[in-house]
């Protein structure tokens, strides 16, 4: 039985600022941080073994998640699981060593060996597998009005899936649909995804009948009109979750900018409201997040992807989401691209079968929020505005979760000051004591900084299980910071702190 906790902390030197954590407002589904693939040829997919044991370790690391094989490019994939030939034309794209290589646009081929490479990953990472299926955007293009979703090909990956005891957790249908239509064909209309969908939803539960669909995922572009328009049939009676896709934009000058961090929270409320026009029990998803689109030739168009900056964003962006009623968190991507969790040695979305895996600061974030969050999302406020604050309780669901926050009110406390460490006092029964773990930069200028501190001692930044098995992606690779409740708890400057007592 969930039990409200009510304390308050006071942060300092701040007069009077007070923080309160009080009643539960929501719940997130206990795989709330997970990630992404995305088959788009700038994205690497082509390019990456996914037998590679280092990836397969840090996938781990992230236990349990939901892999989503979903993205722009999926709507250009193309499934080729026998001798026929369904490929038949499409070229192997290039290698993505820059911009002009190839495009999210540029036609795919699924082979059987890739896609069971894939879904092997899943396997050994222990995540829920959430296939999105293609919309054929080729062919919607050329026909037009008169498109009508043919369901063959997808339903030859479903029917392999199944005859190889594949399971897959649930479906999508189309990437940001609503974004092609801008781009130059207004004659595809949101009916021809929901039905689409309807019709995947009917055929593929004869195969696995306890599948979920999710959807649409769509793009920025007036995605009012076309979420209204989407949800205006039967759809919204198949679906589990709607789900969207945001890249806040911050660069490197206003990353720490509350007003920035709180940019989207218009969009999330109207998003929100459509979708409970259309049903009061689908779950709200964030599909596709990222720090900035444009990760396609590496530079992330400027961004700070791939620094600490961007893993202060991610830790305030999940928590802003789950305290308005999101259940599940999407992370744009595992690996491929600049603003992956991981990386490759080289910086290029490429991955062999033997290279060594660079963790991000990013990574962290999510590493630490499977072992330190739960899945109760409790109201927090304070007018702090130097410190954003969220509040859980309920047992983190990683297998290695942190003791001392399997049944504690857990915090997640992101000091947007780059200077001063700014000491948070909590109030609480006398003699409780707080467990606390602190990600900082490694160098002064977030922006700039690729790795993390964690309560000041540098982590790992790469697994290589040649130099013997990555132990340190088990229980968290640092001692706690320890006290009693009374005596305060110190946020470093630019610090993403994890805190249960």
């Amino acid at each position: 039985m969930f039990v409200a906790l009510v304390v308050a902390a006071v942060l300092l030197p701040q007069a009077g600022s007070a923080l309160h954590v009080g009643k539960q407002i929501g719940k997130t589904d206990p795989l709330y941080a997970s990630w992404n693939f995305d088959s788009s040829c700038n994205r690497g997919f082509h390019h990456t073994d996914f037998k590679n044991a280092n990836l397969r370790a840090a996938a781990k690391g992230l236990a349990p998640s939901r892999l989503r094989f979903g993205g722009s490019g999926n709507d250009y994939l193309h499934y080729q699981l026998g001798s026929g030939d369904e490929c038949k034309g499409i070229v192997p794209p290039p290698p993505p060593h820059g911009q002009d290589a190839c495009a999210f646009f540029t036609p795919g081929c699924l082979n059987a060996s890739h896609w069971d490479d894939l879904y092997g990953l899943s396997v050994a990472a222990g995540a829920e597998f959430l296939f999105g299926v293609s919309f054929d955007l080729a062919a919607a293009d050329k026909a037009g009005a008169a498109y009508k979703w043919n369901s063959a090909n997808a339903m030859s990956l479903v029917e392999y899936a199944a005859a190889h005891n594949q399971t897959l957790w649930g479906f999508e249908l189309g990437n940001e649909v609503n974004n092609n239509i801008h781009a130059g064909n207004p004659e595809i209309k949101p009916a021809m995804q929901a039905e689409a969908i309807v019709l995947l939803a009917r055929l593929a539960r004869k195969y696995f009948p306890d599948a979920k669909f999710v959807g649409p995922d769509t793009g920025y572009w007036d995605s009012a009109s076309y979420l209204t328009g989407y949800f205006a049939g039967e759809v919204k009676n198949v679906l589990h979750a709607a789900t969207n896709h945001v890249y806040n934009g911050f660069d490197k000058t206003n990353f720490n900018d509350p007003e920035q961090l709180d940019s989207e929270l218009g969009q999330m409320a109207q998003f929100t409201e459509l979708v409970r026009r259309a049903s009061p029990t689908l779950e709200l998803w964030a599909g596709e997040m990222g720090p900035a689109a444009g990760g396609n030739d590496g530079s992330c168009s400027g961004h700070p992807c791939g620094t600490f900056a961007s893993a202060m964003w991610y830790a305030d962006d999940m928590g802003l989401r789950a305290a308005h009623g999101y259940t599940q968190y999407q992370r744009q991507d595992l690996f491929g691209a600049r603003y992956g969790l991981t990386q490759s040695v080289s910086g290029l979305s490429i991955l062999g079968s033997d290279d060594a895996v660079v963790l991000t600061a990013d990574y962290w974030v999510n590493f630490l929020w499977k072992r330190m969050i739960g899945s109760n999302v409790l109201n927090v406020t304070s007018p702090s505005v130097d410190v954003r604050e969220y509040g859980f309780s309920g047992p983190p669901p990683s297998p290695h979760a942190v003791e001392a926050c399997r049944s504690a009110t857990q915090l997640v406390l992101v000091n947007l000051d780059l200077v001063a460490d700014v000491t948070v006092q909590l109030a609480g029964a006398a003699g409780a004591h707080y467990t606390a773990f602190s990600l900082t930069p490694l160098s002064v200028n977030p922006t700039t900084s690729g790795g993390a501190s964690l309560n000041g001692k540098q982590l790992p930044t790469l697994v290589d299980v040649t130099a013997g098995a990555p132990t340190f992606l088990e229980d968290v690779p640092g001692d706690a910071v320890t006290g009693l409740v009374q005596n305060g708890l110190t946020v470093p400057a630019s610090g993403v702190t994890f805190v249960c007592y």
